[in-house]
């Protein structure tokens, strides 16, 4: 066994979540290769193996956020992979898919590779940058497609990015996609509801102030329906991120269940906060793209997740410092970090729904792995990577932002009380986070090379 190489490890009295269900074993080893061997009950210890006794503990897999902005390369300053990276253990991740929404966009596969080079020796988890579906990116499609689960197209615009001009260049953008054989990844919603909505209230700054009316239910629910529509009409595979109204993930699930190859997630702020909350909420802590909407909109997303038709969640990690969100309405940036608390986030989530929390695990974990092909992770499976989360799941404790690991420094879920933390994190087979530490060096590794 190689200095490099995770010893073997011996999982004893576990209660064990595959990534969709509670098995009956509660015994798990895993090899020298870091990946899992063997699954089942009254395991004896062999020679070189590292004995873990969990009593009841549960066994997770490592989560999958399916959507963060890390903003490396150019916006380090407001996270960068290494304290993004970090800050992804911290709440039980073990992969992430990140988009790059600051310039240089990922719109070439020259550029994707730098990017997955450069990240080795800096990111504590594995890896799956996205790529960038723009103008300058359409004739690159064919080499971008085996270097990244997706390619991001912003319909509407947000940070960092004016979204799709038109329906004639979607038709255009989705047809060259189709014709690489690449997923679609969206965020929906309509620029030109938003900009009536902005004239609308005008003369009305106690309602223009409103994130949740200046960026409209009508804007998300139309800009889907529009990106259903072309993307069924040109062939290409198509999931509208972080939905935050329940029209729009209907018309999502709406076009799965008529055998359209239209899939889509939300994020945990839908199930958890209401417009009301998040305009309340200090210093614009949960002003972010889409809006947060209502509570008819949170239970319906939450029971969506809970049914299984909306079966992948990711945070949307968009760290800023916190001095850019304490401005003034408008001028304050849109969106917060979340990736550093997600597990306990999804345990919220199920309380908040009354759910068994299968579902809302299921969601960060083999959902989104299944969805952007990662055969390897988010499952305790004999063969997968050794991922695996230990976690007491009664344990609670209060949210103190100056123990978190995210570059910002702040959270908007400051003071609540979660539960469900990590208490340790495995890679891959090694030890990499344990009582709120970082353990070893950076291992992440690219999913695709």
């Amino acid at each position: 066994m190689s200095p490099t190489s995770p010893c073997p490890r011996l999982f004893l009295g576990a209660r064990v979540f595959d990534g969709t269900s509670f098995l009956e074993a509660s015994d798990v080893r895993t090899d020298a290769n870091g990946k899992i061997s063997a699954i089942g009950v009254d395991f004896r210890r062999r020679d070189g193996e590292v004995v873990h006794n969990l009593a009841g503990a549960w066994l997770l897999p490592g989560l999958v956020d399916c959507h963060v902005h890390f903003r490396e390369p150019g916006l380090e300053r407001k996270e960068g992979y290494s304290f993004g990276s970090k800050g992804a253990l911290h709440g039980g991740v073990t992969t992430v898919c990140e988009i790059q929404n600051n310039p240089p966009l990922m719109d070439s596969a020259s550029i994707l590779r730098q990017k997955l080079h450069h990240l080795r020796g800096i990111s504590h988890v594995d890896y799956a940058p996205y790529g960038s579906l723009v103008e300058s990116s359409l004739a690159e499609l064919p080499a971008i497609k085996g270097l990244c689960p997706a390619v991001k197209c912003f319909l509407g615009c947000s940070t960092g990015a004016g979204g799709v001009r038109d329906e004639e260049e979607l038709r255009r953008w989705f047809t060259a996609a189709a014709e690489a054989g690449v997923k679609v990844v969206a965020h929906c919603e309509d620029n030109a509801i938003m900009e009536a909505t902005k004239k609308q209230y005008a003369e009305q700054p106690e309602l223009l102030n409103r994130h949740d009316l200046r960026r409209p239910r009508e804007a998300e629910v139309e800009s889907i329906r529009q990106a259903i529509a072309v993307a069924t009409e040109v062939g290409v595979h198509l999931h509208v991120f972080h939905i935050s109204t329940v029209e729009g993930a209907t018309l999502v699930t709406a076009a799965a269940g008529r055998g359209m190859a239209v899939t889509g997630s939300t994020a945990p702020h839908y199930l958890l906060i209401t417009a009301d909350e998040a305009h309340l909420a200090p210093q614009h802590r949960f002003k972010v793209n889409p809006s947060i909407k209502y509570q008819e909109d949170c239970q319906g997303l939450g029971r969506l997740v809970q049914q299984g038709f909306l079966p992948v969640v990711g945070t949307d990690h968009a760290p800023h410092p916190l001095t850019e969100k304490d401005r003034p309405y408008a001028h304050a940036a849109s969106g917060f970090p979340s990736v550093d608390l997600l597990l306990p986030l999804m345990f919220a989530a199920a309380d908040a729904h009354q759910s068994p929390p299968e579902p809302f695990l299921h969601a960060v974990t083999q959902g989104p792995a299944e969805e952007f092909g990662f055969q390897q992770k988010g499952r305790i499976a004999v063969g997968a990577d050794a991922d695996l989360v230990v976690i007491q799941p009664q344990l609670g404790r209060v949210v103190d932002e100056a123990q978190l690991l995210s570059r910002s420094g702040w959270s908007p879920y400051h003071r609540r009380l979660l539960r469900g933390f990590p208490e340790q994190v495995f890679l891959r087979g090694h030890e990499v986070f344990a009582d709120g530490q970082i353990l070893g060096p950076p291992r992440g590794e690219p999913l695709f090379v």
